[in-house]
This record gives C-alpha cells, sequence and structure tokens, in this order.
C-alpha cells in the first residue's frame, strides 16, 4: 500500500492538500505536514527571492534536511510514497523526488514551476508522475509545466500532462480530483 505525501501551497494550511489528498486516496495512509515558514496568512516549505524566484540551492538544501532522519518526511513514517504537491508545494517534491527517487513511486504535481530551467533529475526509470497545469494561471509561465514534464522525461520518467480550463486555483467540476483519481487508478490499482 502506498502512503500520500500532500505538500500545501504557499500561504496554506495542511488542511488544504489534505482535503484533496483525503479525496483522492481514502483508503492510504496519508501525512500533510506544514511548511516551515510562515508566509502570509499561512506557511511554506521554502522562501522565494524578493524577485519570486526560486533560490534553487536553497530549496535543495531544505528539501535534504527534509528527507533526513530529523525532518518531516521521515517522522510521516509513510513507505513507498507518492508525493502529492500544489503550487509551491509541487515544486517542492519535485525537489524531493530528485533527492530521494527510491523514496517515492512517483508524483502528482499540482501548478507546478521548475526549479531550475536547467534543472537535471537523477534518472527516474520509469516512475510515473501526473502534471497537471491551468492554461490561464496568472501565477506561472505558459513553459513552466512542460518545463517540469520534459525535466522528468530526460530522466526517463512516465509523464502525463494536463493543461486544464482553469487559473492558478482548482479548476471547475473537480477536474483536477477527477484526472488525478483516474491517473492513480491506471498507476497504482488497490
Amino acid at each position: 500500500m502506498i502512503g500520500i505525501l500532500g505538500l500545501h501551497g504557499s500561504s496554506q494550511h495542511p488542511e488544504f492538500i489534505g482535503e484533496f489528498t483525503n479525496r483522492l486516496a481514502p483508503q492510504q495512509p496519508r501525512c500533510n505536514p506544514r511548511g516551515t515558514f510562515v508566509d502570509g496568512e499561512g506557511f511554506t516549505f521554502f522562501q522565494r527571492r524578493s524577485d519570486r524566484s526560486i533560490p534553487p540551492e536553497e530549496l535543495i538544501a531544505l528539501a535534504r534536511e527534509s528527507i533526513s532522519a530529523h525532518g518531516f518526511v521521515f517522522a510521516c513514517g509513510l513507505k513507498d510514497m507518492l508525493v502529492v504537491g500544489y503550487s509551491s508545494g509541487a515544486i517542492f517534491g519535485t525537489a524531493l523526488l530528485a533527492l530521494a527517487p527510491d523514496n517515492f513511486v512517483g508524483a502528482i504535481l499540482l501548478r507546478p514551476q521548475p526549479i531550475s530551467d536547467d534543472f537535471t533529475f537523477p534518472e527516474l526509470s520509469g516512475k510515473p508522475v501526473l502534471i497537471i497545469s491551468g492554461l490561464h494561471d496568472n501565477r506561472r509561465e505558459p513553459q513552466h509545466a512542460s518545463q517540469v514534464a520534459e525535466q522528468l522525461v530526460a530522466a526517463n520518467a512516465v509523464v502525463t500532462h494536463h493543461a486544464l480550463d482553469a487559473g492558478h486555483g482548482w479548476a471547475p467540476n473537480n477536474d483536477d480530483l477527477v484526472l488525478a483519481r483516474s491517473w492513480m487508478d491506471e498507476n497504482f490499482p488497490t
């Protein structure tokens, strides 16, 4: 049985992604940790620079700390984890996947952004990854999701990418959840 590691976005609380992961995989063990840094009215797993760009070295260092014996990923106590990240949680999830690919069976990345334009993943040998982006996302560049997909494919992950008629938030009619459930059924049948 896989475990679900849910990572919320910036200025959010674990309940945000928790509601999604509960509906996605109600039978699976789940862990939805809270980001380390206070951010607005919520929390975040890493801090951006003042120009909103991502500091790759700091992000990777925080992710490395998170998977250490004292980090929140280890504290979750899950085996065979599927990382489910939304927005900055998806970015942080890609860093975890890059650092500890053997700990994760795959990933669902909702509204992701590349850690950097030239980011390189280690060998991911057939790991399934679902990317769901929004066509009208005002917090992402149009090419961001495709860049993440290309970087993952270059590492031999099996990537499925859907671009929904949505912005940065959830798509209408639960489209994010419907696609994620279908993908889960295909890749991790129970």
